[in-house]
């Protein structure tokens, strides 16, 4: 995102925000998005190199003219620009070692953050998209691995369950306008229906409850109408 998306993404949140106080809420939680904590480029502001005095061999990070392997933290800057922040991560051993963030709008905004372990990313990965919360789960040795899932608008609209990098099984979700859940479908890896998938009326009420197999329908299990009354 460029800075004059970004500034026009903030003057648009701040405008509505006068409206109402309600208004205000979002807007404080919309920054909320952007500077609720630390990042690692402020951290390590009085510790870091420039990235772009590190140079590889074989994999291996070293300082220019070093023959020792680089363990300390770094900040790297689009096109070496020191107002614009681009990523800041650190090194063990000439590694990537430790938490490593990547930002928009030269440190304004997350564009990711993620975790490495000698070398191979471990931990819990998330990815932003215009500072808002994108997409989340954990990594095993550079392998997606248990839960993930993904948001658009503030919404979940999947889950994945994943086992050292294969795709077990997926949930997809989607909203009425009010907001309500509308569906929640699960799939298998083929993508076809499989499981337990639900619909819901648009005051919440469950619609149906309906078993699959391998894109067939086994069973439906329960169906209501909008005030929650059996239709079977």
């Amino acid at each position: 995102m460029n800075a004059k998306k970004l500034i026009t993404l903030l003057i648009t949140i701040f405008i509505s925000s006068i409206i109402s106080a309600q208004s205000f809420q979002d807007f404080s939680q919309s920054l909320g998005n952007f500077f609720k904590e630390k990042p690692l480029f402020e951290k390590y502001a009085n510790s870091a190199v420039n990235y772009s005095s590190l140079v590889e061999r074989q994999g291996i990070k070293y300082q220019v003219n070093s023959n020792t392997p680089f363990s300390g933290n770094y900040i790297m800057y689009v096109d070496d620009n020191p107002f614009c922040i681009e990523e800041a991560g650190s090194f063990r051993n000439g590694e990537l070692h430790g938490p490593l963030e990547g930002y928009e709008g030269c440190g304004v905004a997350y564009s990711f953050k993620t975790n490495y372990r000698y070398g191979l990313e471990n931990g819990k990965y998330q990815q932003f998209t215009d500072g808002y919360l994108e997409m989340e789960g954990n990594v095993v040795d550079d392998e997606v691995d248990g839960e993930w899932n993904g948001y658009e608008y503030g919404y979940k609209i999947w889950t994945e369950y994943n086992d050292n990098g294969n795709l077990l099984y997926y949930l997809e979700y989607s909203y009425h306008e009010n907001g309500q859940l509308a569906t929640k479908e699960t799939f298998n890896a083929e993508e076809q229906l499989n499981g337990i998938s639900e619909t819901y009326h648009q005051n919440g009420q469950l619609a149906s409850k309906i078993n699959y197999r391998d894109g067939a329908v086994v069973r439906v299990l329960e169906k209501y109408d909008f005030n929650g009354n059996p239709l079977n």
